[in-house]
């Protein structure tokens, strides 16, 4: 377990107090100007600052970051772009300057949030580590909303392209590079050290516009953190109603009990696949090789009545964007037509022609949305919460409307809108290039992570990405030669058990990454490659507890005395690697 930095003073002198740094008139006097390393074009309003110093600032049970209390002056001020009908706001957390230690982290937002302020804890986290921390608002509140899907479109017909271009890469590019100009005005960097370290971390969304950062602007970070990335826009978006149109498709409804059903009797037979048995699949690969779904043909299943509630979009806004409905109490058998729909959700989307359009989720993940119950007619059918369905509705359509009638809709309307995304916002928020060699050319690291069972965002994309790269930047390397490459520089991290961006209550006793700062300060500061990286157990009669994760393609496995090793089973591999071959032009 890392701790919270330690006190070393870098930058200011040390008679310097967070008193006397944290004031309108000493932030407006080191606000960066024309001749600072800031995109040209902007221009910062003065008459904005804002300056404000909180003490004992406390963040408790976070998923991502240990408990910590810290003290840290919070600047914001907007600026405009030239010619731009536009005013972006950003905040800087600012650590007091005897614990600055030399270093900016920038951090993002979930959903269709740019940012997650003090919510997500990331920006309190920085300022424990002794990072300046920031975020933006993209400029949303000036074109009348908070957040990317409420300013997406002026008008009927009409994009808006400014925050199209904002939310897929521009407004965090421009937070960080002003917020290192500023840190380095703040705290009179430059006339101290020679360099200051900057950083980004993410999840979710977040983790989107970290892989943003290191395709288009990849000279501004030393070290990317970037979990659950949402990255593969076009198609992503539309995954989130795949399931219902599956089943759709099919024509048969299992009652949701069925899906809780088969599960938890997927997670029991697969538990011990990884040399443990400990509550958590560690090896879904293994899982999905060798349970076999069609085993639960006529086992008897019961729920009691209760409520179904959609996934909705992303970890942040899940909440605000969720649909509950209740449920009768269920019991039955589980049948041919029930293994069928399962089958079908275990192996991706596929076209009418049973090409795969996209990946599916892990075995012990779950489905994503499938079926609820309609009281009205006392059967199972399927919805679609509007934070899915507006996609299409805003985002490919451009109308100002929400809801989005999916009867009649097919599987291949599906890749449909997927390859219309791709190619509609293939420059802005299709965040898949392949090539990152400016990021790894100017020294850049990048740790990327994603929960096993995640099922709002298929771990399967992630690898597919972590490939893109390895086969793009090293075409005439083996498997193995290249991943060897990749990992002095790029480390991907499957997180067993655990849900999108959260812990997951299937399985309780598995840890999740909290450390991954601290391993990226290690990595990009003292050169420690993270071999592995921890995971911590938040809840549970395991509370506490540290575990370790492997780097991909090396999976777990726990001997007989109970040691953990990272094992590469080539079988193993090819389980999680799946071909899009619904697609002419290449996805990544």
């Amino acid at each position: 377990m890392y701790s919270l930095a330690a006190a070393t003073l870098v930058g200011v002198a040390s008679a310097a107090s967070l008193n006397s740094v944290c004031t309108t008139d000493y932030v407006t006097s080191v606000l960066p100007t024309a001749s600072d390393d800031i995109p040209s074009g902007i221009t910062i309003d003065t008459s904005s600052v804002s300056a404000s110093i909180y003490r004992n600032y406390s963040l408790t049970d976070s998923i991502f970051w240990e408990d910590l209390t810290i003290n840290f002056c919070e600047v914001s001020f907007a600026y405009s772009h030239q010619n731009g009908d536009d005013r972006v706001v950003v905040q800087y957390w600012m650590p007091s300057p005897d614990l600055f230690q030399n270093r900016f982290l920038a951090t993002g937002g979930s959903a269709y949030e740019i940012n997650n302020g003090s919510g997500g804890g990331d920006i309190a986290g920085g300022v424990a580590f002794g990072a300046a921390t920031g975020y933006t608002d993209g400029g949303f509140p000036y074109w009348g909303g908070t957040d990317f899907d409420d300013v997406v479109i002026l008008g009927n017909g009409t994009a808006n392209w400014p925050a199209i271009y904002n939310w897929g890469y521009q407004a965090i590019a421009e937070m960080t590079q002003i917020g290192k100009a500023f840190t380095n005005n703040f705290f009179n960097v430059g006339n101290n050290v020679t360099k200051l370290y900057t950083y980004y971390i993410g999840c979710s969304e977040g983790g989107r516009e970290g892989m943003s950062q290191a395709q288009r602007a990849p000279e501004l970070y030393d070290g990317i953190v970037a979990g659950a990335p949402a990255m593969r826009y076009g198609q992503q978006q539309v995954n989130h109603i795949a399931p219902p149109i599956q089943i759709q498709t099919i024509g048969y409804y299992p009652p949701s009990c069925v899906f809780d059903t088969v599960i938890n009797a997927t997670i029991n037979a697969c538990d011990g696949m990884d040399g443990k048995i400990d509550g958590v699949v560690a090896r879904s690969d293994l899982c999905f090789q060798n349970f076999n779904v069609s085993s639960m043909l006529g086992k008897s299943y019961y729920c009691e009545a209760g409520s179904t509630t959609s996934l909705g979009l992303g970890y942040g806004k899940r909440s605000k964007r969720q649909t509950t409905s209740a449920t009768p109490a269920q019991n039955g058998t589980i049948n041919a037509k029930d293994i069928e729909v399962i089958q079908d959700l275990l192996t991706g989307l596929k076209d009418s022609n049973g090409d795969l359009v996209y990946f599916p989720f892990q075995p012990t993940a779950g489905f994503g949305d499938t079926t609820v119950y309609d009281s009205t007619t006392d059967s199972w059918t399927i919805t679609s919460p509007n934070s899915n369905g507006e996609w299409i509705t805003k985002f490919l359509n451009w109308q100002n409307v929400t809801d989005l009638d999916m009867w009649g809709v097919t599987n291949d309307d599906l890749k449909a809108w997927m390859i219309e995304g791709m190619t509609k916002y293939m420059d802005s928020l299709q965040t898949t290039l392949p090539d990152l060699t400016p990021f790894h050319s100017k020294g850049g690291r990048l740790l990327h992570y994603h929960g096993e069972a995640d099922s709002s965002v298929p771990p399967t994309g992630s690898i597919h990405y972590h490939e893109s790269v390895r086969e793009i930047m090293y075409p005439d390397l083996s498997f193995a030669e290249g991943n060897e490459k990749l990992n002095d520089w790029y480390r991907f991290y499957l997180v067993p058990g655990a849900a999108h961006c959260a812990t997951n209550d299937e399985q309780p006793n598995a840890g999740f990454p909290r450390d991954n700062f601290a391993h990226m300060i290690k990595w990009v500061e003292e050169d420690v490659v993270p071999v592995r990286i921890n995971a911590t157990v938040t809840s549970g009669e395991h509370k506490g507890e540290v575990q370790e994760l492997c780097t991909w393609p090396s999976r777990p496995y726990w001997t007989d005395n109970n040691t953990m090793v990272c094992e590469q089973n080539a079988t193993s591999i090819q389980a999680m690697l799946w071909k899009l071959s619904a697609y002419l032009t290449p996805v990544y």
